[in-house]
């Protein structure tokens, strides 16, 4: 069995319980590839994953990487990105052939409205996201046509998908859906998580709606042999939060 898995990791700071934690969970985990967004110097795996590339770091925040993809199987190569700083992606050598992976963060529902991550660009609310999805899913159609290889699209996608509820708006994800469908990718984490995975997060008395999400080129997916999605909460069992995000995870053979 393979793992592949994916979690927003809040902005880690060094030497923190919920650092601390986070690593410890992802070490459970054990995946084979784990992207990991809003992540930093202070999430150290290179015990576990030898092989690793990242996003470019900001100056204002020298220390955090919005992606970084780690991997236990070799990274080839990585390759340029439409935008280096918030986007990355590579070819890794899997057991079942080359892969090519792009890690992201497509931009929340105020990015370029307010606020200094994005900086105020003028633009109306979820304005930003949709622009970004159509400049995101050119680059996913370049990667597909240049390297010829399935294709695994990850990261922060700040939008839930299971029943058109929670974070986003039905136009946003149509037109997720329908740029993937054209580029013959399937999202493998529109679920319910709440059903087996996610419990109520002990602060706020409510379950996740996930955002974070992982698609898979289709002609990969209908190899696997047999494959399960799955997700784990963003607290202990003890109720300490590791990060403000689920993380989600797909589990195959091929």
């Amino acid at each position: 069995m393979y793992k592949i898995a994916n979690w927003n990791l809040e902005r880690p700071k060094l030497k923190t319980e919920k650092t601390k934690l986070a690593t410890e969970k992802i070490k459970e985990i054990n995946a084979d590839i784990i992207v990991l967004t809003e992540t930093s110097k202070a999430v150290d795996l290179s015990e576990l994953y030898p092989f690793q590339i990242s996003t470019l770091s900001y100056e204002r925040t020298p220390d955090e990487k919005w992606v970084t993809i780690w991997s236990k199987w070799e990274i080839i190569k990585q390759i340029e990105t439409f935008d280096n700083y918030r986007t990355v992606s590579g070819i890794i050598k899997s057991p079942f052939g080359n892969i090519s992976i792009f890690g992201t963060i497509i931009p929340y529902h105020q990015a370029g409205v307010s606020g200094v991550r994005y900086g105020n660009l003028n633009y109306k609310t979820w304005e930003y996201h949709e622009k970004d999805l159509y400049a995101q899913s050119e680059n996913w159609k370049k990667l597909i046509e240049t390297e010829k290889l399935p294709l695994f699209v990850i990261g922060d996608f700040n939008q839930s998908r299971f029943n058109n509820q929670g974070y986003g708006t039905p136009k946003v994800r149509q037109i997720l859906t329908n740029l993937l469908a054209q580029l013959d990718l399937k999202c493998v984490t529109e679920l319910d998580f709440s059903e087996k995975y996610l419990t109520e997060d002990p602060k706020k008395g409510k379950t996740r709606n996930n955002i974070d999400h992982i698609c898979i080129s289709r002609n990969l997916l209908n190899q696997m042999k047999n494959y399960e999605v799955g997700a784990w909460n963003h607290f202990t069992e003890q109720g300490k939060f590791m990060s403000d995000h689920n993380g989600v995870y797909i589990e195959f053979e091929i």
